[in-house]
């Protein structure tokens, strides 16, 4: 079949207007994820500020009506502050009259909290589909790149100038310490009057152990599916009530943990103290969350509230 001459000549002008909106197409396709995703963020998604910087958190007010009072929650080691149990209590608490607010915590022990500041941006690579992460990723990242810059300024002004601090100076890391006095300092000038800490897996330790760095006063404790504690920490010592929830289908380490703990405070004579187990119940608490609401409230309504409603 032969081609009239003009056809062809004809589509040889019209083919570069083809490529370009094949082109724009394309562009506008790859647009389009990163639109969703900054459109995804966590409900309630509010950065906090230790000092003059910032750290991913979330907040989320009472809907009850009738205010009980306020739950700081702190998730597990390599989570985010959405993550399994933290994320369901998080959000459905509020309905229950409870304010509820979320951290990212970065450091869970000691010995990492001497580790280079860098790390916070790395560890924020494993809820990198979450958006109120990333937005404490993409900080970090700026402040990387403005130390960079200081490195390459200082490099050339080094013949002239010998007085001139390193970049790394500048920099001065946020503690998980200053992480929890922020967030709880903040409970308490919203004017809470019973503040609570939960926390699952490390966070449930990490929570235990808040009792002793804050000034802020803390009513109660929850730990759920907390492993072997650190040495030195110990909750026999602690007066406010304790309460302990185990998934029965979570490892046998964590559940001798758990069962360990509680022989240790009965032993102690210790009444502040209680265990809760939800059958079926693993990690996520994916089968279990509305359970695992109502027992955590059930709970805090009878530490504080049953007799003041008792006719």
């Amino acid at each position: 079949m032969r081609i009239h001459p003009r056809l062809f000549i004809t589509f040889l002008m019209f083919l570069p207007c083809m490529t370009l909106q094949a082109g724009a197409l394309d562009e506008t396709s790859a647009a389009k994820p990163q639109i969703l995703r900054q459109d995804s963020i966590t409900k309630g998604y509010e950065p906090l500020a230790v000092g003059d910087q910032t750290i991913a958190s979330a907040y989320l007010p009472q809907t009850l009506g009738i205010p009980r009072g306020a739950i700081l929650l702190l998730h597990d080691i390599n989570e985010h502050i959405d993550s399994a149990a933290i994320g369901i209590l998080r959000r459905q608490l509020p309905g229950y009259g409870w304010n509820t607010g979320s951290i990212k915590i970065i450091r869970f022990t000691e010995a990492s909290e001497q580790e280079p500041p860098a790390t916070e941006e790395g560890a924020a690579v494993v809820d990198e589909a979450n958006s109120a992460e990333q937005a404490e990723t993409d900080e970090a990242a700026a402040t990387e790149a403005e130390n960079t810059s200081a490195d390459n300024e200082n490099t050339e002004t080094a013949d002239t100038t010998e007085t001139a601090e390193p970049a790394e100076a500048e920099f001065t890391a946020i503690t998980t310490a200053q992480r929890l006095d922020a967030a709880l300092l903040k409970l308490q000038q919203q004017g809470h009057e019973n503040i609570v800490l939960i926390g699952q897996g490390a966070g449930g330790e990490l929570a235990l152990k808040t009792l002793n760095e804050t000034a802020v006063p803390v009513a109660a404790v929850i730990m759920i599916n907390t492993g072997e504690l650190a040495e030195g920490t110990s909750m026999t010592e602690t007066a406010i009530p304790i309460l302990e929830i185990l998934g029965s289908r979570q490892k046998d380490t964590i559940k001798q943990a758990v069962l360990q703990r509680q022989i240790q405070m009965k032993t102690e004579q210790k009444t502040n103290y209680q265990l809760r187990q939800v059958n079926g119940a693993a990690h996520y608490f994916a089968s279990s969350s509305r359970r695992l609401t109502n027992l955590v409230h059930g709970w805090l309504y009878t530490q504080f509230f049953e007799e003041e409603d008792a006719p």
